[in-house]
């Protein structure tokens, strides 16, 4: 795929791994447009980032993707790579009586149905383009699941399942849409950090962009970057005992985090 000269759509390109990669693909000489659901933030990315076109939507909201896909399909026809990049990240305890069924499922919301929506409304104008591709963003958490963000857990595994049958359906009804899932570890500076304890730990948004860009110039179904690759071995082979490790180790950071406050 060459990843320069083209239209490209990034949703939740406000802050994040959206917008490090909305930095580095208008460096390499893209028209891209980022969504988020903040004016404020998208006024702010605008003032700081010239050339950056960003547009007001929800993608848990279905009515708020229909009128982004009009949107797109009106003012940019030639779009021809969408990367989805809107997802939040919780800790859950599910033995809290507090905790309300509505949060519990508000990532079902962002990541899961909001990427199934975007990707599937968009195939009419992605299809009709000569090379296009659809980036959709999991986590090595699609693996294996962390006891403290059980949903999140179960939006990125959903997610690796329905990019791998959204694949092999283009394989067959547009050959020129490549769909490709990215794969990151945990990231520094996002708000995909659901434990304070763990802030400081894995790779920048710069290793992820430039890994993210690498894996998609070759058209890679899976971009596994970093620690991921290890975490699927782990997955397939023996995935509750590397899930208790997980779990071990973090209730353990959480109680020396506890001595010092």
């Amino acid at each position: 795929m060459q990843l320069s000269n083209n239209i490209i759509l990034i949703t939740g390109g406000t802050s994040g791994i959206g917008l490090a990669f909305a930095k580095k693909l208008i460096e390499l000489g893209n028209t891209v447009i980022v969504t988020g659901r903040s004016q404020k933030k998208i006024d702010r990315v605008l003032s700081e980032n010239p050339g950056l076109v960003a547009l007001t939507a929800d993608v848990s909201d279905l009515d708020s993707v229909k009128s982004l896909v009009q949107t797109m399909t009106k003012d940019y026809p030639k779009l021809n790579i969408v990367i989805n990049s809107a997802g939040i990240m919780r800790p859950e305890d599910l033995f809290d009586p507090k905790l309300a069924p509505e949060e519990l499922t508000e990532e079902i919301d962002i990541n899961l149905k909001g990427t199934i929506w975007m990707d599937q409304l968009l195939l009419p104008l992605l299809s009709a383009q000569t090379k296009s591709m659809i980036v959709n963003i999991t986590s090595g958490l699609a693996n294996l699941s962390m006891h403290a963000t059980p949903t999140y857990s179960a939006t990125k595994a959903g997610l690796r399942m329905f990019t791998n049958a959204l694949r092999f359906q283009a394989s067959r009804q547009a050959p020129g849409l490549h769909i490709v899932e990215l794969v990151p570890p945990l990231v520094r500076g996002t708000s995909l950090e659901a434990n304070k304890n763990i802030q400081n730990q894995g790779i920048t948004t710069n290793q992820l962009v430039t890994a993210g860009i690498a894996g998609m110039a070759k058209n890679k179904k899976r971009i596994n970057v970093a620690q991921s690759k290890a975490m699927q071995l782990m997955g397939r082979s023996f995935p509750m005992f590397f899930e208790n490790r997980i779990a071990k180790s973090m209730t353990k950071a959480n109680q020396k985090a506890g001595q010092k406050a």
